[in-house]
């Protein structure tokens, strides 16, 4: 898998073809999506193009997740060929249960009670990893991981799964270090992968700073001669973390991408971990 992919999360229609066109023009060969992002006809018709000129199907890793109102055992492998059938591919390379937490079976992908919360169905999570597992053996995804697990709930899944999961993707910049999780999942032999990495314009409300706009790394980029972004991106492939930024603009893309020519010192690791606050972006207080 590669360390850096496009994350498409909010990218929707035209212009999230034409970011995953760009991002394939610059080299990215990692492009993550969701069934919740509802743009994965245009991933699939960005791709066909690209294919059709001499991309080679094993050349870019796809990944996708089975959302929350698919929890149950009957609905796993239509979520995953719907997925398969919009992005136009045989396989996905990285298929991740969305959340831990089942909503309502149905259409409706954001069920609300009469309390403004999300209703939830009495699914285990156990029972969704067991028909994921069978994905992978009818050949339909690569591999299978989770998505916003926490210690407690990976350590169920390695206990209780036939199959280990390959990747937990959480939010993870400097603002929410999670290091805790990832000497977790080091230790476990399972890879964490980072959304949100540069943070996100909500910081601004939490913390009235953005993570981007910390004079610390501010400081530690001006030294490299990189942005903080930059600063950002090569902390976590540093600590072996996969990252998957956002963006719509082909020139940050490339900017997002060149982060391997540069080393990060000890003492600028520590400073960037002692900048943790658990200042999450995404609360999910469903």
């Amino acid at each position: 898998m590669p360390q850096v992919g496009l994350g498409t999360w909010q990218s929707k229609d035209n212009e999230c073809y034409e970011a995953v066109t760009a991002a394939l023009d610059a080299g990215y060969r990692h492009i993550d999506t969701a069934e919740l992002y509802q743009n994965e006809k245009e991933i699939g018709r960005a791709l066909k193009e690209k294919m059709d000129a001499g991309m080679k199907r094993e050349e870019v890793f796809v990944v996708s997740k089975l959302w929350n109102t698919r929890h149950h055992p009957d609905d796993v492998l239509p979520a995953c060929q719907k997925s398969l059938d919009d992005l136009g591919l045989e396989y996905l390379d990285l298929y991740l249960m969305h959340h831990p937490f089942p909503w309502a079976r149905g259409d409706n992908l954001l069920p609300i009670n009469a309390d403004g919360k999300a209703e939830h169905s009495d699914i285990h999570f156990m029972d969704t990893w067991k028909e994921m597992e069978k994905l992978v053996d009818a050949g339909l995804v690569k591999a299978i991981g989770v998505s916003n697990f926490n210690i407690s709930q990976m350590e169920e899944v390695l206990t209780n799964g036939r199959i280990k999961p390959a990747v937990n993707q959480v939010e993870s910049h400097p603002y929410v270090t999670c290091n805790r999780m990832l000497e977790f999942c080091t230790e476990k032999g399972v890879v964490m992968t980072a959304y949100c990495p540069l943070g996100a314009p909500g910081d601004l409300k939490d913390h009235g700073l953005a993570v981007l706009e910390d004079p610390e790394l501010k400081k530690i980029a001006e030294k490299h001669g990189k942005t903080p972004a930059q600063v950002c991106l090569r902390w976590q492939v540093q600590r072996g973390v996969v990252v998957i930024p956002k963006s719509l603009r082909a020139a940050r893309m490339v900017e997002n991408s060149q982060i391997f020519d540069f080393e990060l010192s000890a003492g600028d690791v520590e400073t960037i971990n002692n900048l943790n606050r658990d200042g999450r972006v995404y609360k999910w207080e469903w």
